[in-house]
């Protein structure tokens, strides 16, 4: 009998997918993720830090986000950056409802820019969670 996202969560001795970017855990297997809600962080970022034509069997999959975070800053980028990761998001990642997106710069520094991202599940609404990245 299969078992839903949320009996899977709940199971300690269970593992829910791959930790991005890959590498061994303490027993030299792959770090892996334990709830769904881990895993749609690393979805995420793996989906947001690929640009277009990364992958050769897949060159549709991944964002424009680095592209962007390159351009001159003026007062549409934030509008661009927002854009571009619902557009993203909406095709390869449905299940994840962005709630906000802030374009921040780092430690004031107008040459590093930093995009953090507010989000749920469709799993479980209530539970929100922030990454940042800096691409």
């Amino acid at each position: 009998m299969a078992r839903n996202a949320r009996e899977i969560d709940i199971d300690p001795r269970t593992y829910v997918g791959m930790s991005f970017p890959i590498r061994a855990d303490g027993n030299n297997n792959f770090a892996m993720t334990k709830t769904s809600l881990e895993q749609s962080q690393h979805n995420l970022e793996n989906l947001l830090l690929t640009s277009l034509r990364e992958r050769p069997m897949t060159p549709e999959f991944g964002s424009r986000l680095r592209e962007l975070c390159f351009e001159q800053i003026d007062e549409n980028l934030p509008e661009k950056i927002e854009g571009e990761i619902q557009k993203s998001v909406a095709k390869w990642l449905p299940y994840i409802n962005i709630q906000q997106v802030d374009t921040l710069t780092k430690n004031g520094d107008k040459s590093q820019i930093v995009v953090r991202i507010g989000y749920s599940t469709s799993l479980d609404p209530e539970a929100t969670n922030t990454i940042d990245l800096e691409p």
